[in-house]
């Protein structure tokens, strides 16, 4: 059968513990203690297969970090007897190969665990000594809808008492629910005073308030001690799932499973370094004491169990043979009715003729058991020296029963020489004779004496034959213990150099592990600086190049804004010329025009005159420095920006 081990244990602030160290121990990774600043490094420790972070339903994917949910939970765990995991370390039956040791892992934490809410960080452990074991780390506070930590306990009314009158709660009994106070009011249980009287305080503004009594319960059941049985008996059902029949497991102690052995101690990591180092420790030493009665206690039932088979089958012969002897008894009373019967005279001839066949025929039979006897001596020669003893005990009851059947003879003659005095006192049956003072027949009871000899004497003949028979069986026994323990030391020597191969194996796969993971954060470290490095210069050149780019932009607006101005200047000048040039002329036509009106007298040319006139008139007064700057229509500002645009096309360079 495989071995069944299954621990609990706590992992608590009170004890000086971190669950940052915990963890990088049983993961074998390097993890930084935010509390405290420490970095715990165990990258070099050996035998870690593997390490899983497995979530529940409204656990944040930040948490398969190990060491952001480890640090999490010691920062929302702020008592000094908090307690930051429970710890649950399980053997792993190596009749099992990895992947099923790994998936009964998962099922195991999957069915008891994170179905009820807990994270469970946990590792696989095995340096090839025989020993693959699980350490499963669970969080010891649930995790809300909203992806924060839960409250480890909440207040609720007291709605009970127990036998000393302290306020309890009783979850089978109806509490009081504030939403539904009408109904559930009478299920609060009041604080009294001294006097009986139930308390209350006052509240600002909201008056008298009655005080009732309110206890802490925990928020779930994770810590109930009946958990500890269902968690051990769910690893035995899980491992028998891929375990064959013969190897089952069962958390139940041997007391419990009515067996009949007893159990051994744990010896612990100390003590089998002991006896690594050649030495003897206590608790191995009792463990063996233990394991060399349990093997006794087991050859023993065996003996006793073929022994009983033995009496069995002997009593059973014997049986046989004395029902055999009952019935040649019995016939032979027959013969003598018959003769009764026959019409004969029941005198001193008849007797003789009807006790000494008998006679002969019992001496025959006891003849015949004598044979028997010696034959079972001739086949238990050679026993030990116990075997000895029992046939000088057969050969002292053989010599009783000799001289027994002597003096039985002797009777005998006796008996015919005075049997025609007796027969008058004989019964019409012929099985029974009374003397004149009313004893039994003395022959039948030396017969009845005889017989038991015999089966004393066939009892030590079938003691004898069943201790050589258990001596032999012993024997044979020890040869084959002898050669299946030659099988088992070559067996184990070969398990050995296999472990010790494997262990070698994993341990230069561990080295390059830890090589590999030293290169990769070297190298990770190097580009981290180097992309870094990259990333500063090309943003120092970014910054140059936006910075002279702004400066171009401000000189070509300062150029064009230059340029602009010129070109207005210019334009204003050729225009302020042109308007000049156009009232001069105009101004002399006009005046040409107003002689001409005046000197012919006509009205129409006065008219067209005046007109000219005042266009001219407004032509000067628009293209006087001194007029003031008249406001433009939306239509004449676009036009103008415009031709401003045009004007002010910077000209390419080539």
């Amino acid at each position: 059968m495989s071995i069944y081990h299954c621990s609990i244990k706590i992992i608590s602030r009170a004890g000086g513990r971190s669950a940052v160290a915990s963890a990088a121990y049983r993961s074998g990774e390097k993890l930084t203690n935010h509390e405290t600043g420490i970095v715990h490094d165990f990258t070099a420790k050996g035998g870690v297969i593997m390490n899983e972070i497995l979530l529940p339903e409204n656990a944040p994917e930040e948490y398969l970090d190990r060491e952001k949910l480890w640090n999490d939970v010691q920062k929302v765990e702020v008592r000094s007897d908090a307690r930051f995991a429970r710890e649950v370390e399980v053997a792993l039956p190596v009749e099992m190969d990895r992947f099923q040791q790994v998936d009964c892992v998962r099922r195991y934490i999957k069915k008891n665990f994170t179905s009820k809410g807990m994270i469970a960080d946990w590792a696989l452990h095995d340096k090839g000594d025989g020993n693959p074991h699980a350490h499963i780390m669970l969080t010891c506070r649930g995790i809300n809808e909203n992806h924060e930590w839960d409250k480890k306990t909440r207040t609720v009314f007291a709605n009970a008492k127990d036998d000393r009158g302290r306020p309890v709660y009783d979850p089978d009994k109806p509490t009081y629910d504030p939403k539904d106070k009408e109904n559930t009011a009478q299920y609060r249980i009041p604080v009294l005073d001294e006097n009986g009287q139930q308390k209350f305080r006052e509240r600002k503004g909201k008056g008298r308030e009655m005080l009732w009594e309110r206890i802490n319960i925990p928020a779930n059941d994770w810590n109930d001690k009946a958990n500890a049985e269902l968690w051990r008996q769910s690893w035995a059902e899980c491992c028998n799932i891929y375990l064959p029949v013969k190897d089952h497991i069962d958390h139940r102690s041997y007391e419990r499973q009515g067996v009949d052995r007893e159990p051994t101690i744990h010896e612990g990591v100390t003590a089998r370094k002991i006896e690594q180092e050649g030495k003897i420790s206590d608790r191995a030493q009792i463990n063996r004491e233990i394991r060399e009665r349990n093997s006794i206690r087991d050859q023993m039932k065996q003996t006793a169990l073929e022994i009983t088979k033995a009496i069995a089958d002997i009593a059973r012969r014997i049986y046989e043979r004395f029902e055999r002897f009952g019935r040649g008894n019995g016939d032979t009373g027959e013969a003598g009715r018959d003769d009764g019967h026959s019409g004969k005279t029941a005198d001193g001839i008849g007797a003789e003729g009807c006790s000494d066949p008998e006679s002969e025929r019992r001496a025959g039979r006891i003849s015949e058991l004598k044979r028997d006897i010696e034959q079972r001596k001739q086949e238990t020669e050679g026993a030990d020296n116990v075997i000895a003893k029992q046939e000088c005990i057969v050969n002292h009851r053989k010599e009783e029963t000799n001289e027994r059947i002597r003096k039985l003879m002797e009777r005998r003659k006796a008996f015919g020489r005075n049997g025609g005095d007796a027969g008058s006192d004989r019964t019409a049956g012929g099985q029974e004779y009374r003397t004149g003072s009313g004893s039994f027949y003395q022959g039948e009871l030396d017969t009845e004496v005889v017989l038991r000899e015999v089966r004393s004497a066939i009892g030590s003949a079938g003691a004898k034959e069943k201790a050589a028979r258990a001596d032999r069986l012993h024997r044979e026994a020890d040869g084959e213990l002898n050669s299946l323990q030659e099988k088992c030391d070559s067996l184990n020597k070969e398990a050995r150099d296999a472990a010790r191969g494997e262990w070698n194996a994993n341990r230069e796969l561990s080295s390059l592990r830890k090589a590999v993971k030293d290169h990769k954060r070297f190298f990770d470290d190097r580009a981290e600086s180097m992309r870094k490095t990259y990333q500063s210069k090309l943003q120092r050149g970014l910054n140059a190049m936006e910075y002279q780019l702004e400066e171009e932009k401000q000189k070509l607006k300062q150029i064009n804004s230059d340029k602009i101005k010129a070109l207005k200047r210019s334009y204003r000048h050729k225009m302020e010329d042109k308007d000049e040039l156009f009232v001069i002329a105009m101004g002399s036509a006009l005046i040409l025009l107003l002689l001409a009106g005046i000197l012919s007298g006509s009205f129409f040319v006065k008219l067209y005159a005046s007109a000219n006139f005042g266009y001219v008139t407004y032509l000067a007064y628009r293209s006087s420095p001194f007029r003031k700057e008249e406001k433009q229509t939306p239509v004449k500002q676009k036009q103008q920006k415009i031709n401003w645009k045009k004007a002010s096309q910077p000209v390419r360079q080539p």
